[in-house]
């Protein structure tokens, strides 16, 4: 090799040296991308809230105006009132007009088809519940077909009919069937939708939280975890863990000399839920590897931990309410946080809004002075919010103050005086002064608020 390729070499693997960065984002730099620049001080590993403390925190956001349900407590049956206005809540007619993918508007009359596939004439007056497990990451939609819809414009990427992705073993309250027996409306802890039948097993109740409420498990703190090939059972083979799941641990006499035709050694032994053919639950063993990102137990709750982990997901693709096999903005926040244990709403309002925390007002008529004061008083990893976005704050440098979001994209004025709008589509790192609006308005001017998420009295 010449001395010439190896320098070249060097400077593609040192991030000081490396010449292929290039940003259109304004007062971004290279080094602003990696967490340790913004961990600088010792008190950045303090502990925020012990496990006990976490426990306490997420009751609070069960018993409070959070979206957040109790499923373990929830209701044995629910009346046909009760279960219509459930269905009513999630689909229903849009406001506002939507596109097929090929442009073509969205009829009422296709409408009506979707609804009468919810089945409200299957409502009982007397609806009993069943409980269920997801198997592998799925998603819910706002009606139960996998059919696309887009406002005018984005045909591609924001699909309005995505509510949220939902992660593998995820307990859920089964509450009704649609008339094609392809999905089932489902409430899991923090989000009611459809979900594709075949993706869930059935459970009994005692079973399903015996195994969610396991001492012994471990949590994945990579932004992607799987278990191993196995070529005997599909169902348990390079099964794909997002961010923050908790997945429980075999005890140490249920472990076989082998697992599969695997050794278990170098390895952690997991119990996994598979289904069988009449559609319920059998619990069977799975490997992960031991060098697989993932904690024995929840993470520690520090800030510290709030931004390494957050920046694990720098440059993945924006995807709206999880498609695109990645996640969004209020999605980013709450699989960081699930890591050491704190339960949050899912959707980027409920959090900033609803959420159990101190709460930092930023009113409309704040002036941009009095909101860079209140940053100069937040700690790094304390989640800001404005209407429909999510954001983490990550510190101040020359005067900018600055956060990591999962993005759309900015406004930026050009030389003849009109603004340009960059698309970003990722988990990015931006200051707040960049636009917000094509009139001028920046980030900073659009914050409602920021939330530490800790008990308050």
């Amino acid at each position: 090799m010449s001395t010439e390729e190896n320098v070249s070499l060097q400077n593609l693997w040192n991030p000081k040296a490396d010449k292929l960065f290039i940003s259109n984002i304004p007062e971004l730099k290279e080094e602003m991308l990696y967490a340790k620049n913004w961990i600088k001080s010792l008190d950045m590993n303090k502990v925020i809230m012990n496990i006990q403390d976490i426990e306490v925190y997420n009751e609070k956001n069960i018993k409070t105006r959070s979206p957040i349900v109790d499923l373990e407590n929830f209701s044995e049956s629910l009346s046909k009132g009760e279960l219509i206005d459930k269905l009513n809540t999630i689909s229903s007619f849009p406001k506002v007009e939507r596109y097929h993918e090929n442009g073509k508007l969205v009829s009422a009359e296709y409408y009506n088809k979707l609804i009468e596939n919810c089945n409200i004439y299957g409502v009982m007056d007397t609806n009993n519940i069943k409980y269920g497990i997801t198997l592998k990451k799925t998603v819910m939609r706002t009606f139960p077909t996998y059919d696309t819809v887009f406002n005018i414009g984005d045909n591609y990427e924001f699909d309005r009919f995505q509510e949220t992705a939902v992660y593998p073993i995820e307990p859920l309250v089964i509450l009704h069937k649609s008339v094609d027996n392809k999905w089932y409306l489902a409430q899991m802890y923090n989000y009611l939708a459809w979900i594709p039948e075949k993706d869930v097993a059935v459970c009994k109740k005692q079973e399903l939280f015996d195994y969610h409420n396991t001492e012994d498990f471990i949590v994945t703190t990579g932004k992607r975890v799987f278990t191993n090939y196995n070529p005997l059972n599909e169902q348990l083979s390079e099964v794909k863990f997002d961010m923050g799941i908790k997945i429980p641990l075999v005890a140490i006499n249920e472990i076989e000399e082998d697992i599969y035709g695997q050794s278990p050694t170098g390895n952690y032994v997991v119990k996994l839920p598979t289904r069988n053919k009449s559609g319920n639950v059998e619990f069977k063993l799975a490997l992960i590897a031991r060098n697989e990102e993932v904690s024995r137990g929840y993470l520690p709750y520090t800030r510290e931990n709030i931004l390494i982990h957050t920046f694990k997901f720098l440059g993945e693709r924006y995807g709206w309410g999880g498609t695109f096999n990645s996640r969004d903005c209020a999605s980013l926040i709450m699989d960081v946080y699930r890591t050491m244990g704190i339960v949050l709403p899912r959707n980027a309002e409920e959090q900033g809004e609803f959420a159990v925390g101190n709460f930092y007002e930023m009113s409309e008529t704040m002036t941009i002075k009095d909101r860079e004061r209140l940053l100069d008083n937040l700690k790094p990893g304390t989640p800001v919010y404005m209407s429909g976005h999510a954001m983490l704050y990550v510190g101040k440098e020359e005067g900018k103050y600055y956060i990591i979001h999962d993005f759309s994209g900015f406004y930026k004025p050009q030389q003849d005086g009109a603004a340009k709008y960059y698309r970003v589509r990722e988990v990015m790192v931006s200051p707040l002064c960049i636009g917000l609006s094509e009139e001028g308005k920046t980030y900073i001017e659009g914050l409602y608020g920021a939330r530490d998420f800790v008990l308050v009295e």
